[in-house]
């Protein structure tokens, strides 16, 4: 697998709000996280654009989540009669 590596001029805004969407996560998703939005950007993006990446790798993440249903799994205990 070849990874090639591009120049990507962000603004200390945009940088600003990569930090704050990546505090968010747990530290092990935040290098793909990373590289996901970094792969939907080229060149200078816009603040949209960057938002916008942002955003579709998030929901792109959320995707992935299973949530399981803790309720079904307790098993009820028996009273003595």
């Amino acid at each position: 697998m070849s990874t090639s590596r591009r120049a990507l001029g962000l603004t200390n805004f945009q940088l600003l709000m990569l930090k704050r969407a990546a505090a968010g996560l747990p530290g092990h998703e935040r290098d793909g996280f990373l590289r996901a939005v970094a792969a939907k950007l080229t060149g200078e993006p816009s603040n949209d654009a960057v938002t916008q990446a942002i955003n579709l790798s998030l929901d792109a993440m959320a995707s992935h989540e299973v949530f399981l249903c803790d309720a079904a799994s307790v098993p009820k205990k028996e009273t003595p009669s």
